[in-house]
C-alpha cells in the first residue's frame, strides 16, 4: 500500500512539473486592450511654393489698398491706386471710410447701420487725442485731429442718406483734391490679396520649379522674414500681392531609400506640425535627382491652406499609409481549423471569443493592429483586456 501511494504521488508531482514547465514556456497572461493608429510616415522639412503675383512699382509714390487686406479679388479686379508722389495719411483714410461704406451700399446692406456706431467711436477717439494733444501743446496733431473728425462726420453723413451717387461723388472729389498723377491697379490674376510680404516670392517661383535641386533647398533661409507692405513706396519696391489660394505646392528633399516606392501620381497625406497638426491630401507631382542619399520631391495640394501664406517653411509629416484598429499582443492570436482568427476578450470578468480582420502586423515589436469582424458576435470595443498565451 506505501508503495502505491508512493506512486500516485510521484506521478502527482512529474504532472505539477510539466504544467509548471508548460506555463514557465507559455504563460497565460491578460493585456488592456488599446486602440491606435500607425502611420508609414517620414519627417522632413518642406518649403511651400505658391502661385502668386506680385506687383513691383515703376515709381516713387504712394499706393492706396481698396481692396481688402486677406479679401478675395478676381483677375483685372480693382486693387487700389498708386499715386506718383506724397499723399496725406488723412486723404488716405478718407478713402477708406467712403470705400467701406460703398462696399456695404453696393451689396445691398445698410450702410448706416452697420457703420454708426464705429464712426462715433472713432470720433470719440479723435476728441480724446485733442485734449491730449492740447496738454501737450501739439498744434498741429489739434488741428490733424479736427479734420478727422469732420471727415468722419460728413462721411457718416453720407452712409446715413444712404445714396451711393453721394459717396461715390465724395471719393471723386478726394480723389481730385490730392493733386498728383495716379494709376489704377488692377490684380493680373485671381486670389486671396495680401499687404504682406514674406522674403521668398523672388527664392520660391513657380515658374522655377522645374530647376529647383536638394542642393538649392540647402542654400534657402531657415527663417520666414514677415514684413508689410508700405503705403510709401520708392522703384522696385512691392506695391501688393495676389495669392491662388486654392493650390499650393510642397517641395521636400526627401531620404531616397524612404521613398523608393512611391511613383508620380500617388496620393500622400502631408500634416503640417507647425501648423496646428493641419492635413492636407496631396499628389505626388515630381521626383527628381539624388544627392547623398535624398531625392526632391514635390507635393501639389489642390486644397485652401491659410497658413501656408505666413509659414513658407513647414515641418511636414509625409504619411504614405495609415492603420488604425486596436493593438493585440501577437501571443494573444489564435487561429482555428477553419482559418479563423480570434483573441479571448475579457469584460466583466468573463472571457469571450472575439473574431478579428488583421489590419497590420508589426513583427519587431511582436503586435498587431486589428479590427472586429462584420460577423463577430463579441466586438472589441466592448472589451476591457485580451487573453496573452495559451489557454
Amino acid at each position: 500500500m506505501k508503495k502505491f501511494f508512493a506512486a500516485v504521488l510521484f506521478v502527482a508531482v512529474a504532472a505539477i512539473a510539466g504544467y509548471g514547465i508548460k506555463y514557465a514556456l507559455t504563460p497565460v497572461g491578460t493585456q488592456k486592450i488599446e486602440y491606435i493608429t500607425h502611420e508609414d510616415a517620414v519627417n522632413t522639412k518642406g518649403y511651400i511654393v505658391l502661385d502668386e503675383w506680385l506687383m513691383i512699382s515703376r515709381s516713387a509714390g504712394t499706393f492706396y489698398h481698396s481692396a481688402q487686406d486677406g479679401g478675395r479679388v478676381a483677375k483685372d479686379g480693382v486693387i487700389g491706386e498708386l499715386f506718383y508722389g506724397d499723399v496725406s495719411d488723412d486723404r488716405l483714410h478718407e478713402l477708406a471710410l467712403i470705400d467701406d461704406r460703398l462696399k456695404t451700399a453696393q451689396s445691398g446692406g445698410s450702410t448706416a447701420e452697420l457703420d454708426a456706431s464705429d464712426v462715433e467711436n472713432n470720433i470719440y477717439r479723435r476728441e480724446n487725442d485733442i485734449i491730449k494733444a492740447s496738454e501737450d501743446n501739439d498744434i498741429s496733431a489739434i488741428s490733424k485731429y479736427k479734420r478727422d473728425i469732420n471727415s468722419l462726420r460728413q462721411n457718416n453723413r453720407f452712409s446715413s442718406d444712404g445714396e451711393k451717387e453721394e459717396l461715390l461723388a465724395r471719393r471723386d472729389s478726394i480723389l481730385g483734391s490730392i493733386g498728383v498723377s495716379r494709376e489704377q491697379v488692377k490684380a493680373q490674376m485671381s486670389g486671396v490679396l495680401t499687404q504682406y510680404t514674406d522674403g521668398f516670392e523672388d527664392l520660391l517661383r513657380l515658374s522655377d520649379m522645374g530647376n529647383y535641386t536638394v542642393e538649392y533647398l540647402d542654400t534657402l533661409p531657415t527663417e520666414t522674414t514677415t514684413q508689410k507692405i508700405s503705403s510709401t513706396v520708392d522703384v522696385g519696391d512691392p506695391v501688393c500681392r495676389v495669392v491662388n489660394n486654392h493650390m499650393f505646392y510642397v517641395m521636400m528633399a526627401m531620404p531616397t531609400d524612404k521613398i523608393a516606392g512611391c511613383e508620380v501620381g500617388g496620393s500622400v497625406t502631408l500634416r503640417f506640425n507647425n501648423m496646428a497638426g493641419e492635413t492636407r491630401e496631396g499628389t505626388i507631382q515630381s521626383i527628381s535627382g539624388d544627392t547623398d542619399g535624398r531625392t526632391l520631391m514635390v507635393v501639389v495640394c489642390p486644397d485652401y491652406l491659410e497658413n501656408a501664406f505666413a509659414y513658407r517653411i513647414a515641418d511636414v509629416d509625409l504619411i504614405f499609409a495609415s492603420y488604425s484598429g486596436y493593438k493585440i499582443p501577437v501571443q494573444a492570436i489564435r487561429t482555428e481549423q477553419d482559418g479563423r482568427q480570434k483573441v479571448i476578450g475579457i469584460r466583466n470578468n468573463m472571457e469571450r471569443d472575439c473574431y478579428f480582420d488583421l489590419v497590420y502586423t508589426d513583427t519587431e515589436g511582436g503586435y498587431a493592429i486589428v479590427r472586429s469582424s462584420e460577423n463577430s458576435e463579441n466586438k472589441l470595443s466592448d472589451m476591457d483586456r485580451v487573453v496573452v498565451g495559451e489557454r
